[in-house]
């Protein structure tokens, strides 16, 4: 929104040029025997005095004689033009506003006069009627494409949407009645331009506003006067005309300046007398300023100033009215290459508009602060930051209020490391025409964003908890259609997020606050990586419970991502794939193996656990043969039994030395006699099956205890259910030797813990 055109030329001419002192010859003639009343002849002395200063740029001399004559003669209209062309040249808007009320409403008004009127009634808070205006202007000059837009915008209420950050802002007491303005960090000091009073044996004033001419300072935070002059260290650069404003490089050795085109003694005007801005350069000798000289690219024919430096010191951006530019004034920048600064290049319509673009400054993070009157904004100048993007140009975002307001503010410093800063402003409430206001942000919008770890997308939906140091939750909400949500943080506060979808794993991202100095944002993106089922698998002793740390696991089925799986002091975590069949079979010297199985089907995503217990290898030791079944009244080995055996044959070829007793057995029912007989004789069709698949017979014995050990109730004549009599059916294996000694065995397809 350009808010306002003519209304800021005044700030515009002054820090961009200056006028010279023309010496102004007043000859009163008095004619004998014509007859002109001294009333009338005064003032006509002052109206003619009133224009001679209005034409050299005195405004406050000029406004002072056309106050006496408009009250003087109230039917003047050209009175009340100047009155309102003056009041708003100095910056004085409430004067202004009322005179150009009378002026819009008289026959000598122009188009031009219906904006600024309505440039003035935006400051004033009266939007209603600076949209009646900014209509009536546009009647008059349709082809305005800027106030166009500004008039769409008020229509919009574009302002409304410009969020400010939670900042608090402070009118420093070092602030005079005069113009203070454009604070910059100088080590641990602060350096501005002021035109506050100042002792000198020739008092010079700029005749403009009738103030003096600005001077660099330098001063403690928040601009406290020090004991001793503030400009002793900028003597040798402040001069009888504007300084200000300056940067500098990152050891404080160089200092680029802002000046009146004023060099060695000698001022350069151009043909209507007007000293345009230059950039100068000074070297500190440990002392005082010294070395100055000028900057390559300074022009007597147009205005170059507030110079701001890059971090690295390699790109000088500036302010200049040069030809050629998108507006009236534009941000421009050149590179340092090779001890030489290049050709000035614009930074184009991205950042500069058909307005005012000035008082530019880059912070330590590389972010481009200015201030514009040619954006959708708040009114006068509003301060913007500009971020370079990938696809060229700049993202630029008004920094909102209360940095802003519908008066102008600009000439801002940042530090992003503090997230505090200065600014100067000339709103209601100040101590002088421009003050400077320091800032700190006391919270920001911390935006999260959730994606898929392999796919990139957004996960709407997912749950996001923001905590605090101390680990307790603040705040936890749920991702909107974009995958993000906001919190309100604290800058330099440390805190954690915990991100959860449901078929994601959770995520745990901690963060330190700094916040983009863009926006006063921070950004945190958190990865959520597809859920799965994980299985953590523990291979303990059965019989003292305690973890067995060589224990092996082969995943002998069921598919796995190696990548994935965790192993160490017996204990395997893995994830497993969905729907999936595993089965492990699980050894230890010293043990007896085992295979297990577990099934992923049916999970959901989520940790899962399974214990392997594990029977020593010891003499006397009896472990039952799971799963080890016969058809009734039969001793044949079935196919689903063979498996078993299978392992039993596995575990004793690992096992060289280990001999076993096969001590099988039945249930109560049948006469004691047969089941005795049936019991050997599965016992010794294990033996024979063992010793098929290699066993050496010598470390087997069969032996049938048919119903003799019984293990529940179910005796002769007790009523017992089938599992219960199934449970009595069994098949035993002890250890006969007297001294086992540890085989080391294979590790083909073995995981190791």
């Amino acid at each position: 929104m350009n808010l306002r055109n003519s209304i800021y030329k005044n700030r515009l001419l002054a820090m961009m040029k200056n006028v010279g002192n023309k010496a102004v010859l007043i000859v009163f003639l008095f004619f004998a025997g014509l007859s002109i009343p001294v009333q009338s002849f005064a003032q006509f002395s002052n109206s003619n005095q009133a224009a001679k200063f209005y034409d050299i740029y005195s405004y406050a001399k000029a406004a002072e004689l056309y106050e006496e004559l408009h009250n003087t003669d109230k039917t003047n209209q050209e009175y009340v033009q100047r009155l309102a062309y003056c009041y708003n040249k100095m910056l004085n808007y409430k004067k202004a506003l009322y005179y150009y009320q009378l002026l819009v409403k008289s026959n000598i008004s122009k188009p031009i006069d219906y904006y600024s009127y309505a440039q003035l009634l935006i400051n004033a808070g009266n939007v209603t009627e600076s949209k009646v205006w900014l209509a009536k202007y546009l009647e008059k000059v349709p082809e305005d494409l800027n106030a166009k837009r500004q008039l769409d915008d008020l229509n919009q209420d574009a302002q409304s949407k410009i969020v400010g950050a939670d900042i608090t802002i402070k009118n420093l007491d070092g602030n005079t009645r005069f113009i203070d303005m454009a604070a910059t960090f100088y080590k641990d000091q602060v350096v501005y331009s002021s035109a506050r009073d100042s002792f000198s044996m020739i008092k010079t004033t700029y005749d403009w506003n009738n103030q003096p001419y600005l001077d660099l300072y330098v001063s403690k935070p928040g601009l406290e006067p020090n004991e001793k002059d503030e400009r002793t260290i900028f003597k040798s650069v402040n001069s009888r005309y504007h300084e200000g404003p300056v940067c500098f490089n990152s050891d404080f050795s160089i200092m680029y300046f802002t000046r009146n085109n004023y060099f060695n003694g000698h001022v350069e005007t151009t043909h209507d007398g007007t000293i345009n801005l230059k950039i100068f350069t000074a070297e500190f000798d440990g002392k005082k300023w010294d070395k100055v000289k000028a900057f390559p690219f300074n022009s007597d024919l147009y205005s170059v100033g507030h110079p701001t430096l890059s971090p690295d010191g390699k790109t000088l951006y500036f302010v200049s009215d040069m030809p050629g530019g998108f507006g009236q004034t534009d941000i421009y920048k050149t590179e340092l290459i090779n001890g030489v600064w290049s050709k000035p290049v614009n930074l184009g319509e991205t950042v500069n508009t058909s307005g005012k673009e000035m008082f530019p400054y880059v912070d330590k993070s590389g972010v481009l602060y200015f201030s514009s009157d040619g954006y959708t904004g708040f009114g006068g100048l509003d301060i913007y930051a500009a971020q370079s993007v990938k696809t060229g140009g700049y993202k630029v975002v008004n920094l909102g209020a209360p940095l802003n307001s519908t008066y102008d503010d600009f000439g801002l410093s940042f530090n992003p490391e503090t997230l505090s800063g200065y600014f100067t402003s000339n709103r209601p409430g100040g101590k002088g025409d421009d003050d400077i206001y320091s800032f700190t942000v006391n919270k920001i919008d911390l935006r999260v964003i959730c994606f898929d770890d392999h796919t990139k997308a957004l996960l709407p939906g997912s749950k996001i908890a923001l905590l605090g140091s101390n680990g307790v939750v603040i705040e936890s909400k749920i991702a909107d259609t974009d995958g993000a949500v906001e919190f309100s943080v604290k800058p330099k506060e440390k805190y954690q997020l915990v991100a959860e979808n449901q078929t994601y794993t959770a995520q745990t991202k901690d963060i330190q606050i700094h916040g983009s100095a863009l926006d006063f944002k921070q950004k945190e993106d958190v990865f959520l990586k597809q859920g799965f089922p994980y299985l953590t698998l523990e291979v303990i002793d059965k019989e003292s419970g305690l973890i067995i740390p060589n224990a092996l696991v082969d995943i002998s089925e069921g598919k796995y991502d190696e990548a994935d799986l965790e192993d160490s002091n017996g204990i395997i975590k893995m994830k497993m794939n969905a729907s999936t069949d595993y089965t492990f079979y699980v050894s230890a010297e010293g043990f007896f193996d085992k295979t297990v199985k577990f099934s992923s089907v049916g999970k959901n995503v989520g940790e899962y656990s399974l214990t392997v217990e594990l029977e020593a290898l010891s003499t006397g030791k009896q472990f039952v043969l799971e799963d080890l079944y016969y058809d009734l009244d039969k001793y044949e080995i079935r196919p689903d039994a063979a498996v078993t055996l299978d392992k039993l044959a596995k575990i004793l070829q690992d096992n060289q030395e280990v001999r076993i007793e096969i001590g099988s057995h039945t249930d109560s029912r049948a006469a004691a006699d047969y089941n005795m007989k049936l019991s050997q004789k599965r016992s010794e069709a294990v033996v024979a099956y063992l010793i098929s698949k290699g066993i050496d017979k010598s470390r087997l014995v069969a032996k049938g205890y048919g119903e003799t050990q019984l293990i529940n109730k179910c005796a002769d004549g007790v009523d017992c259910p089938e599992s219960e009599h199934q449970a009595n059916r069994r098949t035993v294996i002890e250890i006969l030797n007297q001294d086992i000694r540890k085989v080391k065995r294979g590790t083909k397809n073995i995981y190791y813990f």
